[in-house]
């Protein structure tokens, strides 16, 4: 069976039975994915502020939120979304402690480096 990645959330897609006729149609992993679809802007947004930076250097996902989201979970998650799908796409890297780590199951703080 091939790994599918959410289209939303840039984790694995695990295979359902009910998804055995329609399995190469699916993108989403949730019905929540679904609902919230790709989150374009961040990952542009990350892209930029990347680019802005010298080569080699690393950028929290906090600095993509305006000053009164920072805190908000629900907001840093969809920037780990974003970040999630370009680690997929091999134009960045989810760094902890100065060590690449797996996309799929990273916990507390990150930082993101372009590759």
């Amino acid at each position: 069976m091939e790994v599918k990645i959410c289209q939303s959330c840039g984790r694995k897609v695990e295979w359902r039975k009910k998804w055995e006729k329609d399995w190469e149609n699916i993108r989403y992993c949730s019905q929540e994915c679904k609902r919230n679809k790709r989150p374009e802007k961040l990952m542009t947004a990350i892209i930029d502020l990347l680019n802005l930076r010298d080569a080699g250097k690393t950028i929290c996902p906090s600095e993509i939120l305006p000053d009164d989201l920072k805190k908000n979970k629900l907001e840093m998650e969809k920037v780990r979304r974003a970040a999630r799908l370009l680690v997929h796409e091999g134009k960045i890297q989810i760094l902890q402690k100065s060590k690449v780590v797996d996309p799929q199951n990273f916990k507390g703080p990150i930082r993101l480096k372009k590759t």
